[in-house]
């Protein structure tokens, strides 16, 4: 899978992905000298209603459901350059009954 660049403007939530799996695996990075966050779920009133952490460098991350990856800059550096993959993923599966 490709890594996918996107430059963060500043301390507003900006929307990177929209996911739909049972179960999903990413590994999202920022530079090592800039404090990032990420926020997962579905974008409410202007900010993720799901799980948000802070990062620096490389995590990894686990989401759920159907929901979107936002990212804002937390340190008051200004824009900065985050990227994300989609390491894993468990599709939704249905049981048809024909």
């Amino acid at each position: 899978m490709a890594v996918t660049y996107k430059t963060i403007d500043g301390p507003k939530w900006q929307w990177a992905e929209t996911y739909v799996f049972a179960k999903a695996t990413y590994l999202i990075a920022c530079p090592a000298d800039r404090r990032c966050q990420v926020g997962m779920g579905v974008n409410l009133f202007g900010e993720p209603r799901g799980e948000k952490l802070r990062f620096t460098g490389e995590r990894e991350i686990t989401v759920l459901g159907a929901g979107a990856l936002h990212f804002r800059v937390d340190d008051g550096g200004g824009p900065c350059r985050v990227g994300f993959v989609l390491k894993d993923r468990t599709l939704i599966k249905a049981n048809w009954e024909f």
